[in-house]
């Protein structure tokens, strides 16, 4: 128990909560610390992940991770902790994975070897440090000895990262490591068969149009790339449902905001997708009206720069309003057009764009989502158009890439795991998280 009682001491004299990603001793350390009274107050949940699709489903390890590197692996170990860290409300993150008997390990790894991370977060960076240990004993040992060599090395590693210690080789796995983690936690990956990808994605519309029992699709089409794709898919999507003998609709909507300055690509897009209907509702009347009465009822704003970047959420709110009153009417499900490097930004109105029933673009980045377009074989011009969100009327046409403060070539980057700048990444990073609440649902009581 001194161990324990020292460990439990230090997380809440330097107010650590800890969180445990944990194969091989199986959630141990979290029950092992739990012996110690008032140890609670300095836990936020430990988690046992044994099989590969649980690494990747709650944790977010990459699959090409662990076929690169083996289950019993740092690389593996190090994601595993970015995951704890990354998904739950903790400062420090226990991980491990191992042979602990009583048979060696598929690729002949040891009985005994256990690969272990520790994942700190300090001051808004993570920090990270492995190490591969070997423990004699029955299998029960192995698993006791792992969960006490985790916490017995946590102070030591946390100095570290209090002293600014690290050096820059611990810094790159650190950075990478956070990085493939939040790639899979968007579904993003590095390369795709994009004949397979239209055709999974179109499937997966019909499938969930089947399970649902709605037979009508609705999306608004601004003349983007984004929504052009999904539109396209959408249309394919009903044409296979009325192939099976179903009744299937795709409404297409235009939603402007008085005169669209470019109208002539969402008129292109139309004339691209082909939809069985296309809606033409002029959301300005009520966005305006709204701000007015918020307005007339003591609303106030510090800047018309505030004001015009509140009407512009309106507006995103709206075109969703309209969206959801036409499902409603035609027994639909309404299409969202977020791929991973708008959510990877928290680049979307929340309960606006960022508010759909189906998101068949989920886990594309940018550069994905052109070469769907390109299969399909959308116009060169709406493919390869400079993406824009055009929400503000004091900017409008405003760059996505100007509002973001980093290219959509380096988010693609990130998403794809591969090298970025260091700016790039802090800018990504910072922004990811700040957008955090975005991606999850109301936040609700413990």
């Amino acid at each position: 128990m001194e161990l324990l009682d020292r460990i439990t001491d230090y997380l809440i004299d330097n107010e650590l909560k800890l969180a445990t990603a944990e194969s091989c001793t199986a959630g141990l350390i979290v029950s092992e610390l739990a012996r110690v009274p008032g140890s609670g107050q300095s836990i936020d949940c430990g988690l046992g992940v044994y099989s590969p699709q649980s690494k990747n489903r709650y944790l977010g390890v990459s699959f090409d991770t662990i076929e690169r590197y083996g289950l019993t692996s740092e690389a593996v170990a190090s994601e595993m902790a970015a995951g704890a860290l990354n998904n739950n409300d903790a400062d420090v993150a226990l991980a491990n994975t191992g042979i602990a008997g009583p048979n060696p390990g598929d690729d002949d790894t040891p009985i005994g070897t256990v690969c272990f991370a520790w994942a700190f977060c300090h001051d808004g960076d993570h920090h990270h440090y492995c190490e591969t240990r070997r423990f004699d004993g029955t299998r029960n040992e192995v698993r006791l000895a792992a969960a006490h060599y985790a916490l017995e090395r946590l102070p030591h590693y946390h100095r570290l990262c209090l002293e600014s210690a690290t050096q820059s080789q611990e810094e790159t796995r650190s950075r990478r490591a956070v990085q493939r983690a939040i790639g899979v936690q968007l579904q993003a990956r590095s390369d795709i068969d994009v004949r397979y990808e239209i055709e999974r994605r179109r499937d997966f519309l019909c499938r969930v149009m089947q399970e649902s029992g709605q037979s009508t699709l609705v999306l608004g089409i601004s003349g983007g790339v984004d929504s052009t794709v999904a539109g396209r898919l959408a249309q394919l999507a009903v044409e296979q449902r009325r192939e099976q003998g179903e009744q299937a609709t795709f409404v297409a909507m235009r939603l402007p905001y008085g005169v669209q300055q470019d109208a002539d690509d969402a008129n292109a897009a139309l004339a691209f997708i082909r939809p069985d209907e296309v809606l033409d509702v002029n959301i300005q009347a009520a966005s305006d009206a709204l701000l007015e009465a918020l307005e007339s009822g003591g609303m106030t704003f510090k800047d018309a720069h505030q004001r015009d970047f509140v009407l512009g959420n309106v507006k995103a709110r709206q075109r969703m309003v309209a969206q959801y009153a036409v499902a409603g009417a035609r027994g639909g499900l309404v299409i969202g057009t977020d791929q991973a490097a708008e959510a990877l930004m928290g680049f979307f109105t929340k309960y606006g764009d960022g508010a759909c029933d189906v998101a068949p673009l989920t886990g594309l980045s940018k550069r994905q989502v052109r070469l769907l377009g390109q299969q399909l074989g959308a116009p060169d011009a709406l493919v390869n158009k400079a993406p824009t969100a055009d929400l503000e009327s004091l900017a409008p046409q405003k760059l996505d890439e100007v509002a973001l403060g980093v290219s959509y070539e380096e988010i693609d980057d990130f998403l794809e795991n591969r090298e970025v700048s260091e700016r790039a990444f802090d800018t990504i990073l910072t922004t990811y998280r700040r957008t955090g609440h975005k991606r999850r649902l109301p936040i609700a009581p413990d």
